[in-house]
């Protein structure tokens, strides 16, 4: 990691992600770990950020239900009291070790944040996309030896995809904070 002034500006104004192309590049880096994991955590803060300072309306403007993902107020809360950060007064979220070394904290954080991922059996569509559409970006034979082989960086960027992913990150972006 270099130290250097670009360092110090939050990722939002380093990175173009204005576009969905944008967007998809930045996850399918996340997965082969070509993107810095400062970025991510930041992203990853400002993403569910979004979602706790401006809940999604239950309803479209033309009166269908918003398959927004929505946070409970327990979520909320462990957001807010337990995982984000205030570094140097950018907010992170630090799931992805700068050192590449996996702490009892970085697992912490994941089992924290898997609590945000669509429930398998309740929510079996949103769970079941976010997989396929990990899968597309990856490759169906890297996931598969990445699961079998027990990758744990992969553990860790699947879950912040997955999470980004149900957070509507792709087809969005970031919300306003």
């Amino acid at each position: 990691m270099s130290n250097s002034l670009e360092d110090e500006i939050p990722v939002l104004q380093r990175i173009d992600l204005s576009t969905q192309f944008g967007r998809w590049k930045l996850l399918q880096e996340t997965l082969e770990e070509e993107a810095d994991p400062r970025d991510i955590n930041e992203l990853l803060y400002a993403v569910l950020k979004s979602f706790v300072e401006n809940p999604r309306p239950l309803k479209l403007m033309n009166g269908k239900s918003n398959p927004a993902a929505r946070l409970t107020d327990e979520q909320k809360s462990m957001l807010v009291e337990d995982l984000f950060i205030l570094e140097n007064g950018v907010g992170t979220i630090p799931i992805l070790p700068e050192s590449g070394e996996f702490t009892e904290e970085n697992q912490r954080i994941l089992d924290l944040l898997d609590k945000l991922q669509p429930d398998p059996i309740e929510n079996e569509d949103d769970f079941r996309s976010a997989w396929d559409i990990l899968v597309e970006m990856y490759g169906r034979e890297s996931t598969k030896h990445a699961q079998q082989s027990g990758d744990v960086t992969f553990k860790y960027t699947s879950s912040i995809v997955r999470l980004l992913l149900h957070f509507d990150f792709l087809t969005d972006g970031v919300g306003k904070c």
